[in-house]
């Protein structure tokens, strides 16, 4: 009897040790397979592919709370992150990547600055290099307004270098993102002040802005865009 019984255990035991033999496999097998599939997805992304439902421009101003305090550029986020969240505005657009000013700048660090001061160009090359399904391009800097808003009624976003007044706000230097045109005129994000960013300034009060130069990129899912 204890022969039996010892048998049917080790029997019981033969056919447990098979089962989780074989769930294992499957398991492995599915998660093979759920690997290349994502893997498939993601070769397949077509650069500019539309989205349905359209893709807005994020509002995000350096002295947001959830990030004014981090260090940044010798400073803070909040009074030297101007052209990092810039930049984030713009990975968010055309990527519709969850990416903030504070999570670029632990990604980034002090690399898109050139002698401390944000360095929209290294940002463009930044964002190309790290984001290359999207089909990322920039131009090299460029200093005449005219071009540049061709290229951002052409699809383009163009970071601007620039002091003095633009709307609401007076600065000794700071950056901007001209990201849509539309018949009413020319769209910034300007992350100093949700007072322009809330509205579109006309080609004669651009004209009025001492710019200094100009970055412009495009690539990305570009949908219906949305102020």
């Amino acid at each position: 009897m204890l022969s039996g019984a010892l048998a049917s255990m080790l029997f019981c035991g033969w056919l447990i040790v098979g089962h989780i033999e074989s769930d294992a496999g499957a398991l492995a097998e599915a998660h093979e397979e759920g690997y290349a599939a994502a893997e498939e997805d993601r070769l397949a992304i077509v650069a500019d592919r539309p989205i349905a439902e359209g893709n807005s421009m994020p509002i995000w101003l350096q002295t947001d709370p959830q990030w004014d305090y981090i260090p940044y550029a010798g400073g803070t986020i909040g009074d030297h992150g101007c052209g990092l969240t810039c930049a984030a505005m713009a990975v968010k657009y055309m990527t519709l990547q969850d990416i903030t000013p504070l999570t670029l700048a632990s990604f980034v660090g002090d690399t898109c600055l050139t002698d401390g001061v944000n360095d929209p160009g290294k940002f463009c090359a930044w964002i190309a290099e790290h984001y290359p399904e999207y089909g990322i391009e920039s131009t090299p800097i460029s200093y005449d307004l005219a071009p540049v808003l061709q290229n951002v009624s052409d699809g383009w976003l163009a970071f601007a270098g620039m002091s003095g007044t633009l709307g609401d706000r007076d600065y000794g230097g700071h950056v901007v993102l001209i990201w849509r045109a539309d018949d009413d005129g020319y769209w910034i994000r300007d992350p100093a002040s949700a007072g322009n960013s809330a509205r579109a300034f006309t080609l004669e009060e651009l004209e009025q802005v001492d710019f200094h130069y100009f970055y412009c990129i495009r690539g990305g899912f570009y949908g219906t865009q949305r102020h």
